[in-house]
């Protein structure tokens, strides 16, 4: 198939995991850049000038008359030849934008959003006319289900098995990567809060630095002063006896892309419970999971001096990322469910309810 992937390429970004695996099946990939090419400066300045820069771009990109010109570069990628699929990583695309996309290609429109709720933002494509919306958190397809004109689906994250992978002659026991605890993503106010409970035990964490304005004792002390991406997170995961996976309060019913990379490159990990976990990995065998820092603090001092069994537990979790939770896996179905022999992921059943007390 010809298939146009919209999104950011950066390192471990996931338009390009989407992109280099369709590459892989035997798809013919294009590639078009959205919006300001961040991520391209150098040290804590650079990345400082490159949000600003990146703020600045973002809010003249709300003028009609220059939003129209920047637009013109997917138009050329769009003519370059004959389109099947067109893949939206995000909620990139204006509606009326989407609406030019399927007239000047007739490709089939798909978002694949990888983001929490909370980031919906302005939500362009709830009035869009995708032909099918996929989501990771199942509590999203529940809601926006019945009300959107777009097909909306449930396709939770996943891992790339050809960069998530443990390189070939590394030193299980490297002091750069050895802790307690470990986990990678960026210092929000969150992460923070919720590492501050662990300054107790030995902690690495790998990721973008805190905002200037966050206070951020004792976490600091934990940072390691810069991310870690491909084989490198590997090494960083699986050099941690424990990868503390807390899950953003956005996300409702499902899990973040960390659980599924944790899991993909053998590590033993403990996971936020999410209503919808249990459908992906199994809770006990496959991964351990927590409901508050006090259960967390206590599965940590109990499987830390107990390797022979986290071992097994994170084999386990790693035979099902790679069985079932890879971009392969994900993109097979995003297909399938365009040609209409599947409705994505399957749903978790997750019951509650809605009412007053009398």
């Amino acid at each position: 198939m010809n298939i146009l992937i919209i999104g950011k390429f950066y390192t471990e970004g996931f338009a390009l995991h989407i992109a280099e695996t369709l590459t892989d099946m035997g798809h013919n990939v294009r590639r078009f850049e959205p919006g300001y090419k961040a991520n391209r400066l150098p040290g804590r300045l650079g990345k400082r000038l490159d949000q600003v820069i990146g703020t600045l771009h973002t809010t003249s990109d709300n003028l009609p008359a220059i939003r129209a010109r920047r637009m013109r570069a997917l138009w050329q990628v769009v003519e370059q030849g004959p389109l099947d699929v067109a893949i939206v990583c995000h909620d990139f695309l204006w509606p009326n934008e989407v609406a030019e996309l399927k007239r000047r290609s007739g490709a089939q429109v798909a978002m694949w959003f990888p983001d929490a709720v909370v980031n919906f933002h302005r939500g362009l494509f709830m009035n869009a006319a995708y032909d099918a919306l996929f989501f990771k958190d199942p509590f999203i397809v529940h809601r926006l289900g019945d009300v959107l004109m777009s097909p909306v689906y449930y396709l939770p994250e996943c891992f790339n098995p050809a960069r998530h992978r443990w390189p070939e002659g590394a030193r299980a026991d490297d002091p750069a990567y050895v802790c307690d605890i470990a986990t990678a993503g960026n210092l929000h106010s969150w992460r923070i809060a919720v590492y501050r409970h662990l300054s107790g035990y030995d902690v690495k964490l790998w990721g973008n630095p805190p905002p200037l304005w966050m206070p951020a004792n004792p976490v600091l002390g934990m940072y390691q002063g810069r991310g870690v991406y491909d084989e490198e997170k590997a090494r960083a995961f699986r050099g941690a006896r424990i990868v503390v996976n807390t899950l953003h309060y956005g996300e409702i019913w499902g899990v973040s892309v960390r659980c599924f990379e944790a899991a993909g490159v053998g590590a033993f990990q403990m996971v936020d419970w999410r209503p919808g976990l249990g459908h992906l990995f199994e809770d006990g065998k496959e991964l351990i999971t927590f409901t508050s820092m006090a259960d967390l603090k206590a599965k940590i001092d109990y499987w830390l001096p107990r390797e022979a069994e986290r071992r097994a537990i994170a084999e386990a979790g790693q035979r099902r990322a790679q069985a079932e939770h890879s971009y392969r896996h994900r993109l097979e179905l995003l297909l399938a469910t365009l040609g209409g022999s599947v409705q994505g992921f399957p749903a978790p059943v997750i019951g509650y309810r809605i009412g007053l007390d009398q």
